[in-house]
């Protein structure tokens, strides 16, 4: 597929930017779909269009408890489209059932280090639907949620020799072709109690992970390098089938997940389950309260017995494997990792707006996994601007280490080293269900032999 070229009218202004999004949109072969289509024509409008006051998420809480609010004005909803005349209303109270969709769109490019100098423009349009099966007639405690995501365009993924993809949301499900399009979750959830949850089925771990504060995000409400949305460990696949169990408690909550460790990328998850062995992974997440402040301290252990790694696990993504028939490969293997969150200041305990402070490092033993360790440290919050209590932003550090076995094993041939970057973001909430958001990416690439910087534009639309 031809990449599109940056031109001398580069924009300058976020309305110059919105007729980029807009052409863009408009002469993409994608994009000549009515929803994307009326996209174009408002983006310049509700780019100049004043903020209305609320209260904005860190790191977005999980899209399907979205819901449409009552509000006095259109601009003032938490979505495009509204109640429909109360129908999404009666669909959730009477019937259970919540949908919750969405369009993000990326321009996104590589303006220094190795490889051509382009500019992508790339979008995720995807839904999400959770039905509580309680009222259609099943056992109290039991819903099901289903996650539809389809990308269309191109990405600057793999751009300057990166070893962690700067775009989390358009690297899965994938990007052009029979992989654009997949149901990333298919899962039942049972609540036993308000303590006690079990997860079942096809489950997309970037929705898991959207949820830690000041990060996560799946690379839509919060940063857009992997490493931030969702920590690489090398053992996790992006969509995994298993179960999840958590247990909440006073002094802390605890997790057991046992999984496939293959990725069911595109797949139901029931072809072959298990066939290259078994993953457990345990957790426990503290409340931490320092000064009057929210914080969190958890600590995962993770075991697999993968024979070898998959190729889209977390973190491997674009690591070359081990070369065939490499000696001294094991057959299983191990991760630990710390990691944290705390409240540096906040308006009031119930408040979502405030500025923290969060961090991770993880260890495995690097052999079949591809990676070693990684770690990260970064600061973010919401309402920096005073009147601006919707916006959320975010500046952060990581260093990833590929496994020091494949270093060996792929040298002189190719030359693997550590990758270490920086990533800040702005998102302007520019009504409660649009968002426009400016990143910066500077990074030293595993693969590459000059630093990347990638700057780019993310819009968000929830109808």
């Amino acid at each position: 597929m031809k990449k599109a070229k940056t031109t001398a009218g580069k924009p300058s202004t976020l309305g110059g930017i919105s007729e980029i999004f807009a052409s863009r949109i408009l002469t993409s072969g994608a994009a000549k779909k009515p929803i994307e289509a009326r996209l174009a024509a408002l983006l310049p409008v509700f780019i100049m269009s004043p903020l209305s006051a609320g209260e904005a998420q860190i790191g977005g809480d999980a899209t399907v408890n979205a819901d449409a609010n009552r509000a006095a004005s259109w601009l003032d909803g938490d979505t495009l489209t509204g109640d429909w005349a109360g129908r999404r209303t009666s669909l959730k109270e009477e019937c259970g059932i919540t949908l919750a969709p969405r369009l993000t769109q990326f321009y996104q490019g590589l303006a220094a280090g190795d490889g051509d100098h382009d500019f992508e423009y790339g979008g995720k349009v995807d839904l999400m639907l959770n039905a509580d099966l309680s009222k259609l007639g099943f056992w109290k405690g039991l819903s099901l949620t289903v996650h539809a995501e389809y990308n269309y365009g191109e990405t600057i993924n793999g751009s300057g020799g990166t070893l962690v993809p700067p775009n989390t949301a358009l690297i899965f499900p994938g990007m052009e072709g029979s992989d654009a399009f997949d149901l990333s979750s298919v899962y039942f959830t049972q609540h036993f109690s308000k303590s006690v949850t079990l997860l079942v089925g096809k489950i997309n771990m970037m929705d898991i992970a959207a949820v830690k504060p000041f990060m996560g995000g799946a690379g839509i409400d919060s940063f857009w390098n992997l490493t931030f949305a969702a920590p690489p460990s090398g053992l996790v696949p992006p969509y995994l089938f298993g179960a999840l169990l958590s247990v909440r408690t006073e002094p802390a909550n605890f997790g057991l997940w046992i999984y496939d460790p293959d990725s069911v990328i595109n797949k139901s998850g029931f072809e072959d389950p298990f066939e290259n062995g078994v993953t457990i992974r345990a957790s426990v997440d503290i409340p931490v309260t320092i000064g009057g402040l929210s914080g969190h301290q958890g600590f995962v252990a993770l075991y697999s017995t993968e024979s070898g790694t998959d190729l889209d696990d977390i973190g491997d993504t674009f690591l070359p494997p081990f070369p065939p028939n490499s000696p001294d490969v094991k057959d299983t293997n191990y991760y630990f990792a710390y990691s944290f969150d705390q409240y540096l200041y906040q308006p009031n305990k119930d408040s979502k707006e405030g500025i923290g402070l969060f961090g991770q490092f993880g260890i495995s033993d690097g052999n079949p996994s591809r990676l070693y360790w990684s770690a990260l440290v970064g600061i973010g919050g919401t309402g920096l601007i005073p009147g601006r209590s919707r916006d959320n932003w975010g500046i952060a550090y990581y260093y990833d280490a590929p496994s020091r076995d494949l270093q060996d094993s792929l040298s002189p041939g190719l030359k693997v080293r550590d990758e270490q970057g920086v990533e800040i973001f702005y998102n302007f909430a520019v009504t409660p269900f649009f968002t426009v958001g400016l990143d910066l990416q500077v990074i030293n690439p595993s693969l590459g032999n000059d630093t990347v910087v990638l700057p780019g534009l993310r819009s968000v639309l929830r109808f």
